[in-house]
């Protein structure tokens, strides 16, 4: 049975990077930079949650592909890619 994907990636990065560029605006107050940031460590500690379930199966071809995306990343930031903030992909 297929599931239904309410809210995809690219909305979920999307609202990610609106809080963020809340956060790092420097004409918003702190109050509201704050409130956004605590969003994104709720997000960030439910993620964490879910991961780390007792009941988070593991997969086939997982940990290899942890590690790419381990090494595409130092490849990024290497190559000054990681200062594309806000990026949705």
């Amino acid at each position: 049975m297929p599931y239904i994907e309410r809210t995809g990636k690219k909305t979920i990065k999307e609202q990610l990077y609106q809080w963020f560029g809340v956060m790092t605006d420097p004409r918003i107050d702190g109050f509201n930079g704050f409130a956004c940031k605590q969003k994104i460590y709720e997000v960030k500690w439910e993620c964490e949650r879910l991961l780390e379930s007792e009941d988070c199966p593991t997969y086939a071809g997982e940990e290899e592909w942890i590690e790419e995306q381990k090494v595409n990343k130092a490849i990024n930031r290497l190559s000054g890619k990681h200062d594309s903030i806000p990026y949705v992909d």
